[in-house]
């Protein structure tokens, strides 16, 4: 699609000094550059500073009219516009085509700190413009929170909806970092000097530090770049970035007060694409962030300042462990490839927001109020009540087993399905990996699945295996009469298995059992249906109740399952979103389900996306063997590879596109290859003579890096695909399409070769093959992708929301 990007500013000049609107600019052209939009940059020549009206992608126009003409003629499926005051710019356009204002500074709050006595003229500016948009981007859930009733004020109608989706201030390409000499760690503070931030008290700290000998400090101040203060320390933005690299601590420091509250630091992230450590007050909204991916440290006064330098100078790796927090955050969570999703979903089809036909009447009454669910409008019925015999039951357990509860690091209670020994799949993989690391931290691990006899410990990370008593199976249903209630209900025969906690109650009665008899205050449920037996254990004992989601179920089964008919489909949507009501916190695996969740209703703030880990240690440690002997493949053939569960349609179909499209293209091009299809379940047919289905491998760290090439060809599917990451790991250069590399946010040619058309890929195959130093950069670069994800790291994620 063709965008006009109307901005202040001219584009990005690394030999100036940038505005954070430059740089925001800048990363959501590039992101939507990446996604196949053409953006086309427009700024007015009386308010922006001079700029080469040849650049290309770029127009200036100095009167209104001059930009209607633009618009007209441009053919623009969009527009989107960086400053609120640039849409009275649209005023002679007609009928434009949708807008979208990018709002992402609290303005309104900062003029309570830059020009008070006219802050009702310029709310009634703001008021009066916003209808002119159609949809808003702003940079956390706070500031949608402050939105919404300046949208109702405006006239906008968000009965159904409201037009607003969150992209918060990320980084564009998180930059090589620099490891620097062993010393005391330079904290830099950089930045315009805005009334609001008032952070003298941390820096005088530092100050002492200095003179200590504990600590570097570079402060890079000034006012707003054009202002003309001749005091300034601001550098071009390309210097800044070189200084910065050569820091290892970035300030986000100052005073509690309401534009704090609601912000979004263009600082911080700069500080991050750089691959600092953030220090960071507990009241601006990326604290949270920095806490979940262990990305610096969080303090509430000069005092915690002063510990964290302290703690720098006794333990030099607590610094460098934090740096590697701060890399994975910046690759990730805040990265533009991952956090510009809901603005490109909406790009797909831009609507113009309905208004309201006249005001509203005010209520007449506080007492006419009514307060709904949260997801009132997306569960069509309430989650029912724990019934009698349900309540009696968990009662008496509590009065006979149970034990005192922790006061720190309790044990975890995992409830999930059973189908996880041998872990030769991927969810069997993340949940047997999850609670193996999770143990590692200090907690035991208590697995339940189906099984009626026995239930799982996991202690530093070693499994064993123990029985239930034998009167809990009195409480169960035949497995049969289970399943036959379930495909009654409504749901799908292929599926069922994930959905028995619906119509089995003997989960019920073993998760209490456990939660009674085990030190426990958390809780896991590894798909959504296991959310209900855990909730009598958390109502009963105590504790946080987290929903894994390995994907969002109902649109994945809707994908996977072509007889499911439009009201099973409600079923399952309805049980799913139920359920992430009922938890305390939501885990994705990636940005795209996660906003998925939060677009079908589901609290933002409960969501958290914590993506796959990967077995770093073992792709270190484990001797390869020799695959082409024990699996009988030529010598002279270049070697394939990919993995999976081929009683998974969309595997056995990336298999067949394998065999079908890719591999004769590359005969045909004299390309010698045999390709190891790894996994259970492989079909009883021959696709191909070159395709070698050689079953479960339990250790992929023995094969994988055997391989030339991991090709995934997949053309279906939902979640992360973890065999992205395993191949990553074992350094083997992939080609992917979009589809199998889905979730994973890497850029084409770099940590790996996105393509869609099997010509391409048939092509990248041969090019690859054909040289070495491109596979070898971009293998180099996926081994740095997932440096920061091994299993441990992840699990460390997770302990933020079991407090």
């Amino acid at each position: 699609m063709k965008l006009l990007y109307l901005s202040l500013d001219p584009p990005l000049d690394p030999s100036r000094v940038a505005t954070g609107n430059q740089v925001r600019v800048q990363g959501l052209r590039e992101a939507l550059e990446r996604h196949g939009h053409e953006v086309t940059q427009a700024i007015p020549s009386e308010e922006a500073k001079p700029a080469d009206p040849e650049s290309p992608g770029l127009l200036v126009y100095r009167t209104r009219e001059e930009l209607a003409e633009f618009v007209r003629d441009g053919g623009y499926g969009a527009l989107v516009v960086g400053y609120w005051s640039l849409l009275d710019h649209l005023k002679a356009v007609d009928a434009p085509p949708p807008v979208v204002l990018d709002v992402i500074a609290p303005r309104l709050l900062e003029a309570l700190f830059q020009d008070p006595d006219h802050l009702a003229e310029r709310t009634a500016e703001f008021l009066a413009l916003l209808p002119r948009a159609d949809h808003f981007l702003v940079g956390n859930q706070r500031q949608a929170d402050l939105l919404l009733p300046l949208l109702l004020q405006a006239g906008f109608d968000c009965r159904e909806d409201v037009p607003v989706s969150i992209v918060p201030i990320s980084t564009r390409s998180p930059a090589a970092h620099r490891d620097r000499a062993p010393g005391p760690p330079r904290v830099v503070n950089a930045g315009v000097n805005w009334p609001w931030r008032q952070s003298e008290d941390y820096a005088a700290v530092l100050h002492e530090a200095v003179t200590a000998g504990e600590a570097e400090f570079l402060e890079l101040k000034g006012d707003y770049p054009g202002d003309g203060d001749e005091a300034s320390t601001l550098k071009s933005y390309g210097d800044m970035q070189q200084v910065l690299l050569d820091c290892d601590i970035g300030m986000e420091l100052g005073a509690r007060n309401t534009e704090r509250a609601f912000s979004h630091s263009f600082r911080a992230l700069e500080y991050l694409e750089c691959g600092l450590a953030l220090v960071v007050n507990p009241w601006i909204p990326l604290a949270d962030a920095v806490r979940e991916h262990d990305a610096g440290w969080v303090v509430s006064s000069p005092e915690g300042l002063r510990e964290v330098l302290a703690a720098c100078h006794a333990d030099p790796e607590l610094l460098a462990a934090k740096r590697r927090g701060a890399r994975a955050l910046a690759g990730h969570d805040l990265n533009y490839a991952v956090t510009t999703a809901p603005l490109r979903r909406w790009l797909e089809q831009p609507v113009r927001a309905p208004r309201l036909a006249a005001p509203q009447p005010a209520p007449r009454a506080a007492a006419d109020r009514t307060e709904a669910p949260a997801l009132r409008d997306f569960v069509e019925s309430p989650t029912p009540k724990p019934s009698t015999f349900k309540v009696l039951l968990g009662s008496l357990f509590k009065i006979l087993f149970c034990p005192p509860r922790p006061d720190s690091t309790p044990d975890v209670l995992m409830v999930t399905r059973s189908d996880l020994f041998p872990t030769d799949h991927g969810a069997a993989v993340k949940i047997v990996r999850t609670a193996e690391a999770l143990s590692r931290q200090g907690r035991d691990v208590w697995l339940a699945t189906d099984d009626r006899r026995e239930y799982h410990r996991f202690h530093a990370g070693e499994r064993s295996v123990h029985r239930y008593p034998w009167w809990l199976r009195l409480f169960a249903l035949p497995r049969v009469v289970a399943f036959s209630r379930l495909i009654l209900k409504g749901y799908p025969v292929s599926n069922s298995f994930l959905y028995l906690p619906v119509t089995d109650g003997s989960y019920i009665a073993r998760a209490l059992w456990l939660a009674s008899r085990k030190p426990v205050g958390a809780y896991l449920s590894e798909f959504p249906a296991y959310v209900r037996p855990l909730r009598f254990a958390r109502s009963l004992f105590g504790g946080k109740l987290l929903l894994v989601q390995h994907n969002v179920e109902y649109e994945r089964i809707r994908g996977q399952v072509p007889e499911l008919t439009e009201k099973n489909f409600r079923t399952l949507k309805q049980l799913e979103l139920a359920m992430c009501a009922l938890a305390d916190a939501i885990v994705a695996v990636s940005d795209n389900d996660r906003f998925k969740m939060i677009e079908d209703g589901v609290e933002a703030r409960k969501v958290h996306t914590i993506p796959h880990g990967v077995d770093l240690q073992s792709f270190r440690d484990t001797p390869v063997i020799d695959v082409r002997e024990r699996f009988d493949i030529p010598r002279g053939d270049r070697l394939l590879v990919y993995h999976g569960t081929y009683s998974y349609p969309p595997n056995l179909e990336a298999m067949q596109v394998m065999a079908g499209e890719l591999l004769p293209r590359l005969a045909r091009r004299g390309v010698e290859v045999s390709v190891l299809a790894i996994g259970s379940h492989a079909p009883d047919f021959p696709l191909h003579e070159k395709v070698r289905f050689v079953g479960s491998i339990l250790d992929l760290a023995e094969v994988l890096p055997a391989a030339d090439l991991a090709v995934v060809p997949l053309q279906d599917g939902g979640g992360t695909r973890m065999k992205i990451l395993d191949y990553f790991a074992a350094g083997v250069p992939v080609i992917s399409t979009s589809k199998g590399i889905e979730g994973i946010p890497v850029t084409s040619g770099r940590e790996a070769l996105v393509i869609d058309d099997f010509d391409g890929m048939a092509d990248a195959v041969e090019r690859l093959l054909a040289n070495p130093d491109e596979a070898a950069a971009l293998s180099g670069a996926a081994s740095a992708f997932v440096d920061t994800l091994g299993w441990d790291a992840i699990a460390r994620r997770y302990l933020p929301l079991m407090k």
